[in-house]
């Protein structure tokens, strides 16, 4: 069953075991309040409408919660005037878990849903499983380094370099500078 209810100047469409959130109303948590500005009501055959309101009709609420909503901010100002007015407002709001919808007779309340009974499984005992063994591999086989290297060879000569690489750097700039002296030649001609 559904209702249209009104309460602080709004209108809610509700049904059992909805929760819902409207302006301030009386009342301590826990509290159960009666609505009795219902406006319209409808089941599964029918729908009444009243006028304004559906008289025999009523919501049964409980009070789940009183607190403030989030605040906003109001900003008012008028052109070119030189006047701005900054206001903050949070509005007192009442939480209400709505429990059943009566139409004359008939009462039509929240569904009953059975919570599941709590199964304590029982304890796995386990017994001691009998572990293989790794076989034993020996000790790890020993790679042998190469012959070692001259110390002195490797005694860094100018910037950075080995002996070695010193011999081949000369080398090469010779060459260059061989070819340099070739290309010249040939423009020269």
């Amino acid at each position: 069953m559904q209702a249209v209810i009104r309460t602080g100047g709004k209108q809610y469409y509700v049904t059992a075991g909805d929760i819902l959130e409207v302006e301030k109303l009386a009342g301590e948590i826990g509290d159960t309040i009666t609505l009795d500005d219902v406006l319209m009501v409808a089941n599964e055959d029918d729908v009444t409408v009243g006028q304004p309101t559906v008289a025999d009709a009523a919501v049964t609420a409980t009070i789940t919660g009183q607190y403030r909503g989030n605040k906003i901010q109001v900003f008012r100002y008028r052109p070119k005037k030189r006047i701005r007015v900054r206001k903050g407002h949070r509005q007192y709001i009442t939480r209400l878990a709505i429990e059943s919808i009566r139409l004359g007779d008939q009462e039509y309340t929240t569904p009953v849903v059975e919570e599941p009974e709590f199964v304590t499984p029982e304890p796995v005992i386990e017994t001691p499983e009998l572990v293989e063994e790794t076989p034993d591999v020996g000790a790890p086989e020993v790679v042998e380094a190469g012959e070692p290297v001259d110390v002195e060879s490797a005694v860094p000569i100018g910037e950075g370099l080995t002996a070695e690489r010193q011999e081949t750097e000369d080398n090469t700039s010779s060459e260059a500078a061989s070819d340099e002296a070739d290309t010249d030649a040939d423009r020269n001609k």
